[in-house]
């Protein structure tokens, strides 16, 4: 198997746009504080360092949550890796894919992101990929490369050119 086989076409994880509600309620929070220290009325200090620490921890929390989980689309197979200090791995062969679905809540939507999910002849052994930008071009790119793989048509040499 050549190293160029096996070369990512794509890797995305979890969109940061399904983390706006938090975004807006710690900029909500930081505003509230900002608004009273500066209209001349006195906060308590260990509330501005409460809000502070919140909104440190929600953002740190929020980007762990993002890099815990990435998504890779090969010729091969499509890999799931989870966490970030305890990785686990879930390769799923593109031959034993039988079918692909994307779903897409209002909310979804509106941001522009959606869950694809993968599935190998049983929903148990699927493969979700959660809230990921532009799910339809990744729905057809695995669709493409699932065909390629079971109709024999991949060519390696092709993609040199």
């Amino acid at each position: 198997m050549s190293e160029k086989e096996v070369e990512s076409l794509l890797k995305v994880r979890t969109s940061r746009r399904i983390y706006i509600p938090i975004y807006i309620m710690i900029l909500i929070l930081l505003g509230t504080a900002a608004y009273i220290e500066f209209s001349g009325k006195n906060l308590n200090t260990a509330i501005l360092g409460a809000v502070v620490a919140f909104s440190v921890i929600a953002i740190i929390s929020t980007e762990f949550h993002r890099y815990s989980h990435l998504y890779e689309l090969n010729n091969i197979a499509i890999m799931h890796t989870k966490g970030i200090f305890f990785k686990v791995k879930k390769r799923t062969d593109l031959l034993v894919v039988s079918d692909i679905e994307m779903e897409q809540s209002p909310w979804q939507m509106l941001l522009g992101i959606g869950n694809v999910d993968v599935m190998v002849f049983s929903k148990d052994s699927s493969t979700c990929m959660k809230n990921i930008d532009h799910p339809l071009m990744v729905t057809e790119l695995v669709e493409k490369k699932m065909n390629e793989k079971k109709l024999g048509t991949y060519n390696p040499a092709k993609e040199k050119e």
